[in-house]
């Protein structure tokens, strides 16, 4: 099922800023991600990609502004209450429990849910992405880059969310396990979840991507629908390197 364009956004910012100590990074973020839809952000190395999704995920503090989860204010709320909202990050880089198996792994990202629940939560993950079935009793360690990112993907679907933000899910991949990756986050659309995803990797990334975002020193500067921003002559050459 794709995204209603016009349903209530289950993420929703206006007029964000947010910073660390005396340095505001977020100048007036405003953004919607709905359910089923995948929004992809570009942009400069500094523009303040990384630090809009941790402030959405409260490990940066919102100074002004609004975010709203399913039409719930959660600005001032604490990462965990963002979780018990259904807002889950993965982060850049390897965050799994090396040492621990697949499933293991899982169990760990189903921590704060009912008992009950984690069964139900591993038996969906397994069904999301079959290859982590057939590894669950190998250490995570021991997984190629591409499915520790699959990994990491089904830890944050253990908590049946309704955003994930996603930063940098194709860093330091080979081409095939890029693809990979990519494929999946049609995975998570297709469950209804609303990605927000930061992306170098900008081409392949807006190829998924229902609709794209350009930060530029911490606001909106263009926006449009995925195929649109890789026609976009002065995206195209300020963000993707091609020929406008």
């Amino acid at each position: 099922m794709a995204a209603d364009p016009s349903g209530t956004p289950v993420l929703a910012l206006r007029d964000v800023h947010a910073g660390y100590q005396d340095v505001e990074i977020l100048r007036g973020i405003d953004l919607d991600v709905r359910r089923g839809e995948t929004v992809c952000v570009i942009g400069a190395n500094g523009a303040g990609k990384s630090t809009l999704l941790k402030t959405v995920f409260g490990m940066v503090g919102t100074r002004s502004g609004s975010i709203r989860v399913d039409g719930v204010e959660v600005s001032r709320d604490s990462t965990r209450a963002r979780l018990a909202r259904g807002v889950v990050l993965v982060p850049q880089g390897r965050c799994n429990f090396p040492r621990m198996s697949v499933e293991e792994n899982l169990r760990m990202g189903g921590y704060t849910l009912p008992r009950s629940a984690v069964a139900a939560g591993i038996d969906r993950a397994y069904q999301t992405f079959p290859v982590l079935g057939e590894r669950r009793g190998q250490a995570a360690g021991n997984l190629s880059g591409g499915e520790q990112q699959l990994l990491e993907m089904a830890m944050a679907l253990m908590l049946d969310p309704k955003v994930v933000l996603i930063d940098e899910p194709s860093l330091g991949l080979s081409p095939r396990m890029r693809h990979r990756v990519f494929a999946a986050l049609h995975t998570l659309a297709g469950q209804q979840v609303g990605v927000l995803l930061v992306e170098q990797n900008a081409v392949q990334a807006l190829t998924v991507a229902d609709r794209g975002l350009v930060v530029e020193l911490g606001r909106v500067a263009r926006s449009g629908t995925g195929p649109g921003m890789l026609d976009d002559p002065e995206v195209r050459r300020a963000y993707l390197g091609l020929p406008a």
